[in-house]
């Protein structure tokens, strides 16, 4: 017997009897994890889905009578759209203690009138889920295992609630089908064993391509670091070879794109990419160049943190922060930094981006847009309502990356990132949301709605800038937008050409209309002191900030 026939032989009865057992392991361990991940889809489920009830309408539903109520078809609909969320779920419905300490339905969104549980119906079947929910009254919980009812037999899931003064209410269960889960495991199984049976199959001709399997993990490796260099650090690389050598390669290849995605979190990803791309080494390098500078900052956060407890503002601020980063990051701007609630953000650097100001403008509006999203959802599950105040520059600024050679960040400095983060804090004195220099004004007029708010001289400056309210792009603005800010304007450049009358009327007509802004009142009671006792000849209708 050859040399190459005995190597042939062995090698192709090892990897038979290693496919074998590799296959039936597989089947046992993929049937464990369709298991153990249908309980977390229903702890998903179920934690989602019970964000969604009308808890204070579901507190009305005491009895079959209660059916008919407004209420009970609200919470009905909603159980019926978490129902349609997936073609796994098989029943929703809803439960609470009753006074003799009973587990009772209270809504049931079974298809089938005719087995649906009715008001008050006493639970026959006390899963361990189900029991350790009402124990604590607080959190999600899965059944361990498969428990049988009248109705079958299922893995079911159970998320309490409590309405919006932090009583308990009930708990909202979720029911999964034994059949569906075992089709799963079933179907797992037939495709590993085919899997197996196949590799099996193919193995008498490993021999033959050895050293194709030597050279071609090889070759995985090597293309791998070209995307690196290319900064493409987020696939996976995917190979079956055996080699301890390459396996060990792959590992530490893989261990090094791990380390920098997890520095891309701290870094700004356009700056380490620019870094691998052109492969130099991070230094002390600065220039001037012209940035939109964009800072964010929630409005009375101070008084927020009171009203929730430190584990949920975190939850909240974390939410509100990656909202604000991901519309950033959408509209290609650089997210330079987070002061603890504040965001600072650039955009045309350090990569040039086309009409950068346009960008930075659209960023800002959906921000404001998306936040009133999100505080809705906060509403619905008793929280309090974020605001967020942004300030938006255009000017010449150091950008690059300062400190020291072990440690350096990549930022930008100068008087017009100053304005920016004044401007932000300006929104306090005009109840506005969004304050734009005149710079970032002239770059974006022709496609957004703003509004001339004033004349001011920041904390530290002398010279007065003109500032705007950005409001909405035009094309999507209201008629009644429009001309609010179009008449606000005409009656600003009045007020600044010392017409405090003529001005004055104008900001009448919109109260007496019932327009409330601050602004408005502001400009009113200036026109209104300066109409009796009119300013010095060198007046410039300059205000200057005290605070920053």
């Amino acid at each position: 017997m050859t040399l190459w026939l005995s190597l042939s032989a062995s090698f192709i009865l090892s990897v038979i009897s290693t496919c074998f057992l590799i296959t039936l392991l597989a089947a046992i361990y993929m049937s464990n994890q369709v298991l153990e991940s249908t309980k977390t889809r229903i702890h998903d489920i179920v934690g989602l889905a019970v964000m969604r009830l009308d808890v204070n309408s579901h507190k009305k539903i005491y009895s079959e009578e209660h059916k008919e109520n407004k209420e009970f078809e609200d919470n009905l609909k909603i159980l019926n759209d978490i129902r349609g969320i997936s073609p796994d779920i098989k029943y929703v419905y809803t439960l609470r203690e009753n006074e003799f300490k009973d587990i009772v339905f209270v809504i049931d969104s079974d298809p089938d009138l005719t087995s649906r549980a009715s008001v008050n119906t006493k639970v026959e079947s006390i899963t361990d889920g189900m029991r350790e929910a009402f124990k604590n009254k607080k959190g999600i919980f899965v059944n361990a295992d498969y428990y049988t009812d009248k109705w079958g037999t299922w893995m079911t899931g159970f998320a309490t609630f409590s309405d919006s003064e932090g009583n308990f209410e009930g708990v909202l269960a979720v029911d999964i089908s034994v059949n569906t889960i075992k089709a799963k495991q079933y179907k797992n199984i037939i495709t590993i064993s085919f899997a197996g049976l196949i590799v099996a199959s193919l193995s008498i001709f490993l021999s033959i391509f050895i050293s194709n399997k030597i050279s071609k993990p090889i070759l995985l490796v090597t293309k791998e670091m070209e995307e690196i260099q290319k900064f493409n650090i987020d696939n996976f690389i995917q190979t079956n070879t055996r080699i301890v050598e390459i396996r060990e390669m792959i590992f530490a290849l893989e261990n090094m794109k791990k380390s920098l995605r997890s520095f891309k979190k701290y870094v700004p990803s356009e700056i380490v990419s620019s870094l691998i791309k052109s492969n130099k080494e991070a230094i002390l390098e600065v220039e001037k160049k012209d940035v939109c500078i964009f800072f964010s900052d929630i409005a009375s956060f101070t008084s927020l943190s009171e009203k929730v407890p430190p584990e949920t503002l975190s939850k909240m601020l974390g939410i509100y922060l990656g909202l604000v980063t991901k519309t950033i990051l959408n509209e290609h701007g650089t997210v330079d930094k987070y002061i603890g609630d504040a965001v600072m953000a650039i955009w045309n650097a350090p990569n040039n981006v086309e009409e950068f100001n346009l960008k930075a403008a659209t960023a800002a509006i959906q921000c404001i847009l998306r936040l009133k999203k999100l505080n809705q959802r906060f509403e619905k599950i008793g929280l309090p309502k974020m605001e967020t105040r942004i300030g938006l520059n255009t000017g010449e600024s150091i950008v690059g990356n300062m400190g020291y050679r072990e440690r350096l960040s990549y930022t930008a400095i100068g008087d017009s990132v100053n304005l920016a983060a004044r401007l932000e804090g300006a929104n306090k004195m005009y109840a506005t949301s969004i304050l734009i220099s005149e710079v970032t004004y002239h770059a974006i007029k022709e496609k957004f709605l703003t509004r001339f708010i004033d004349i001011v001289a920041v904390k530290g400056k002398e010279k007065g800038v003109k500032i705007f309210e950005l409001i909405n792009s035009k094309d999507k603005a209201t008629p009644e937008e429009v001309y609010f800010a179009e008449k606000f304007s005409d009656a600003m450049n009045l007020y600044l050409a010392r017409k405090f009358t003529l001005s004055l009327n104008i900001f009448l007509e919109f109260r007496k209309n019932g327009k409330v802004d601050q602004a408005l009142n502001l400009m009113i009671d200036r026109c209104l002191v300066y109409e009796r006792n009119p300013p010095k000849q060198d007046w410039d209708g300059v205000v200057h900030l005290k605070e920053k």
